[in-house]
């Protein structure tokens, strides 16, 4: 008895092997013509190539029809194949029967939703607005601090010499826009950093130019970082020329310039993630309004839904794995036995950072599951509105709809004079 592999039409079963229609009969059977154009019938598919109907077998599952003239050439092969049955035939008949279940099934639509892809794009939309929210904090402490910088009031300033402050290391304040001296003092010191890592640079860019039997690649990246270094130079020397002259008032704005930047950053990552958040939620009944692909449409890319199930299984195994490598990380406790027999017990001193891993592999495994559940959403979704639907016809009908809808408009609008 034939092995069932497969379970449904969606993965290509039939009940039989397509030979056994090819070798049921021999010539001279009253039935020889019946059967082989039930043959016939399962060679229409592009999917049956000329080697398997010279040898007379192919894969059940290349028997489906692909496209809606695929699917006709098999009816007509199969009412063909009735009309030419001379002995009534029950194997033959069952066979019919089912060839004829796959066109009815071919010429359906049929619901192709995965729904774990769904759950993994709806974690997504839910992370997406936490990260939304996260952002908005972002923003408004970068406009917390404009407001800091409009309230500073005039104090006492450092001046610092460029050459002898050096490229010397520094601890950058918390906050440097607290005071207008704090600012400066920052501001100086990076421009500091720059100007001298610059000025040593430019001797050591020279030295290698000209060092002799220089190739021509090492000569064009000297020349171009000597180029560089020197226009680093005269512009940090010119910030800091600024920063020595300028008035308390063209120091606040030197800041709230700087600050701006900070700002439209942190609004254009928001901006980023609440796009991605929208454009998902929004992705989802688009999702399945493409998941509707005629039977012949499931069997023209059969093939390359199981690769798809293979990247959905690769990334269930692997968000898996994580979780459950998460999930195995236990914390050590020390016991100790003390001499009146009573114990105590307490960490090790590792359980912060085995808890720090375990939760970052969790948020890993949620990580990679969202990220193949919304690839595959994306790609299921593209493939499925240029595949499952023609756009040409639907064109057609809503431009037929709106004529008649402005005709009706305009009847009703003469009725009414």
């Amino acid at each position: 008895m034939k092995e069932e592999k497969r379970e449904g039409r969606e993965d290509g079963y039939v009940s039989f092997d397509p030979d056994e229609l090819k070798n049921a009969t021999q010539e001279g059977d009253p039935n020889d013509e019946a059967y082989e154009l039930l043959w016939e019938a399962t060679c229409v598919s592009s999917h049956v190539d000329d080697v398997d109907k010279a040898t007379g077998h192919t894969e059940e599952e290349n028997i489906y029809p692909t496209t809606p003239e695929e699917v006709d050439a098999m009816e007509d092969l199969v009412n063909r194949a009735e009309a030419a049955l001379k002995v009534p035939d029950e194997e033959f008949s069952q066979r019919v029967g089912e060839l004829r279940e796959i066109i009815k099934w071919s010429r359906k639509r049929h619901w192709k939703l995965n729904w774990r892809v769904v759950v993994g794009v709806l974690i997504s939309v839910f992370a997406l607005y936490m990260i939304t929210d996260s952002r908005d904090g972002d923003v408004q402490k970068e406009l917390n601090k404009v407001e800091q910088v409009e309230s500073w009031e005039e104090m006492p300033l450092t001046y610092f010499n460029l050459d002898s402050l050096g490229q010397t290391k520094y601890v950058f304040p918390k906050d440097k826009y607290a005071t207008v001296k704090i600012w400066h003092e920052q501001a100086q010191r990076v421009v500091a950093w720059d100007y001298n890592s610059a000025k040593v640079s430019i001797p050591q860019n020279e030295a290698e130019l000209q060092k002799p039997d220089l190739s021509e690649s090492l000569k064009e990246f000297y020349t171009k970082q000597l180029k560089n270094n020197k226009k680093k130079l005269k512009e940090n020397l010119e910030k800091y020329e600024e920063l020595q002259d300028a008035s308390f008032k063209k120091l606040q704005k030197m800041a709230l310039a700087e600050l701006d930047e900070e700002v439209d950053e942190a609004k254009s990552s928001k901006r980023f993630v609440l796009f991605w958040n929208i454009f998902f939620i929004l992705l989802i009944p688009v999702y399945i309004f493409a998941a509707r692909p005629y039977g012949y449409t499931i069997s023209l890319h059969r093939r390359e839904a199981a690769n798809l199930g293979k990247l959905e299984k690769l990334g269930l195994w692997l968000s898996g794995g994580l979780f459950a490598a998460g999930a195995g990380i236990g914390f050590v406790d020390v016991v100790t036995k003390w001499s009146d027999g009573s114990e105590s017990r307490e960490d090790d001193g590792t359980g912060p950072v085995r808890l720090a891993i375990k939760v970052g592999l969790f948020a890993l495994a949620v990580i990679v599951f969202c990220c193949v559940s919304c690839f595959l959403m994306l790609y299921a979704t593209i493939t499925g509105l240029i595949r499952n639907y023609d756009w040409k016809d639907v064109k057609a009908k809503a431009v037929s709809a709106g004529k008649a809808a402005k005709a009706k408009y305009d009847e009703v609008k003469n009725e009414r004079k």
